[in-house]
């Protein structure tokens, strides 16, 4: 009978070091970009913008091989009507915390105000957050505020999180 070899951990594509860097090689691309006359809307932080989502899965739910796999982790943040929805088997939505152009934009100040790559990784891990919504609470949520970072951006739309193991979230 032949043996199995253990299973390895799945290696990641890119650590945070790497990320890191190239962020900062797409902070100077964005403003480049802008330079000669092209906007955020028609591309010149989109790099920037993969790059932070990238990065942020990576520190803040590394459990995670992809971000459409966050309502498996066991404490993923639900807000209450979602959880009842996934319970259910409906369809519930992957929300950025803080709208993830703006925080880019943030991400982007800060490393051009020469951040080091270890307090950027501090920022990123402070400021990333994914949450797990229904349809109409994302509709009103962005309905509300789609564009600025507010401390109270989900409260202010009426939605507390969870994590599924009960425990409430930040």
């Amino acid at each position: 009978m032949k043996l199995m070899p253990p299973l390895l951990t799945r290696s990641r594509k890119y650590d945070p070091p790497k990320l890191v860097e190239m962020f900062r090689l797409a902070a100077e691309l964005r403003a480049r970009m802008l330079a000669g006359g092209f906007t955020d809307n028609g591309g010149a932080i989109h790099s920037a913008e993969r790059i932070l989502n990238i990065l942020g899965v990576r520190l803040c739910y590394p459990a995670l091989s992809h971000i459409n796999k966050l309502r498996e982790l066991p404490n993923a943040p639900f807000s209450e009507d979602a959880f009842a929805a996934h319970q259910s088997g409906q369809r519930v939505l992957i929300e950025h915390v803080n709208p993830h152009r703006a925080l880019t934009r943030l991400a982007i100040a800060q490393i051009e105000a020469g951040l080091s790559d270890s307090k950027f990784i501090d920022f990123v891990q402070s400021h990333f957050q994914l949450a797990l919504l229904t349809e109409s609470e994302t509709l009103r949520l962005n309905k509300l505020n789609r564009s600025k970072i507010a401390t109270d951006r989900l409260a202010d739309a009426g939605i507390r999180l969870f994590l599924r193991s009960g425990a409430a979230s930040k």
